[in-house]
């Protein structure tokens, strides 16, 4: 019996400090981490950058089969980080371009922001998380 209660009072803890240290894990640690799109330039931008769940996307890609070259292009240096052919259009219409590739993806899909959901994708609050972290 008493080494019922030995055992009990040293895994206890052991539990406790387990179940706190993965509450107060970082959602990067966990597959959520939010990721910069790598986008061309944009002069006088009127929206702030957007950031996604780039695993999120991997993995409804991968349960329909698709792999990274859905969305990059893959050259003999390796996949591009950029979106897929962005830059074989025009500077013009580079930001059309991506916002097309992006919301057909997600009507296909049946979820995710659409066209007309910009603060979903475009959120201030996002880009000045972001922000602060790298500085």
């Amino acid at each position: 019996m008493r080494e019922k209660l030995i055992r009990f009072r040293t895994t206890l803890p052991c539990l406790l400090l387990l179940i706190c240290g993965l509450a107060l894990m970082p959602g990067a640690a966990l597959g959520n981490e939010l990721v910069p799109v790598k986008t061309p330039s944009v002069s006088k931008p009127e929206m702030p950058k957007v950031f996604f769940p780039h695993d999120k996307h991997v993995e409804a890609l991968e349960a329909k089969n698709g792999d990274c070259s859905t969305c990059h292009n893959m050259t003999d240096a390796g996949m591009s980080e950029t979106l897929k052919d962005v830059t074989s259009v025009a500077a013009k219409k580079q930001v059309a371009y991506m916002h097309a590739a992006c919301t057909d993806c997600h009507v296909k899909a049946g979820k995710g922001p659409r066209l007309v959901d910009c603060r979903v994708c475009h959120s201030e609050r996002t880009a000045s998380e972001f922000a602060g972290k790298t500085k």
